[in-house]
């Protein structure tokens, strides 16, 4: 007797931090061009709004509150609508509109598989209290500049397992075509873990998943190298960082789509 199974659907959780309720259909348009359609995807949308710092002291941009019924009543509208047009790209999503502190918040993202990052957010709020945000999160991390586009994939590769988990994650959540582009690693040859047997098993693992791959060995800090490589400038690329959070600059807006794994 041949026992047959049931096919289950293949399912993401994604966490969005967005500063606003309406205007996010080319949000919602961006997730299903980036990320794998194979996969059902639950999105769960955090109003940076709700973030309560236990360090900082509160600003008053950061303490809008809906406190009267009308504009309670107009935000559940809003945010209904909102789902709707999610369900027209094939999203599932809610709304985590609990206030959190970056305890409550770090415990929260452990079971999501991404966090798309809305760049604007450096136009609105703090840019401490954003960095406490991103430290806090404990999944990996997708900042979306305004109107990119990928014309190229660049790894920069530490030696560490971060760049080899990174590229699991990358393969597991971002659309499979987005293999089919350029890849170029990006080796830091002054770091003291620097393996050549390391690197080796590292671009073999690649080699089976991208058909176009270039390597480079920098001398400089990975960081200073995407601030001044005319490289990066100039072909739209998408970055991939296998680097421990801690080390990341967040200070200023990204002009590429970077990836970031927190390891």
């Amino acid at each position: 007797m041949i026992q047959q199974f049931e096919l289950k659907v293949l399912k993401h959780k994604i966490l969005l931090a967005t500063n606003k309720v309406v205007g996010l259909e080319n949000l919602f348009e961006d997730l299903s061009n980036l990320l794998n359609k194979t996969h059902q995807k639950y999105v769960t949308a955090f109003p940076v709004k709700n973030y309560r710092s236990t360090k900082l002291v509160a600003t008053s941009g950061d303490n809008v509150d809906q406190t009267s019924l009308d504009s309670l009543v107009q935000g559940l509208e809003c945010e209904t609508l909102t789902e709707q047009k999610a369900a027209n790209h094939d999203l599932k999503l809610d709304w985590l509109n609990k206030r959190m502190n970056e305890h409550e918040l770090a415990s929260m993202s452990t079971v999501f598989d991404l966090l798309i990052w809305e760049q604007s957010l450096y136009e609105t709020y703090d840019h401490g209290m954003l960095k406490e945000i991103i430290d806090a999160i404990q999944c990996p991390m997708l900042f979306l500049p305004h109107d990119w586009q990928i014309e190229n994939l660049v790894v920069f590769h530490d030696g560490s397992m971060d760049s080899v988990q990174m590229i699991k994650t990358f393969i597991n959540v971002f659309n499979p075509s987005l293999r089919a582009l350029p890849l170029s690693v990006l080796i830091n040859h002054t770091d003291r873990s620097y393996n050549v047997q390391q690197e080796k098993v590292f671009i073999d693992y690649l080699k089976l998943f991208f058909d176009d791959i270039g390597v480079q060995l920098i001398q400089e800090d990975l960081f200073g190298h995407i601030q001044v490589s005319p490289f990066l400038k100039t072909n739209n690329p998408f970055l991939m960082l296998g680097v421990k959070g801690e080390a990341f600059q967040y200070d200023t807006e990204l002009s590429a789509p970077t990836f970031l794994f927190k390891g």
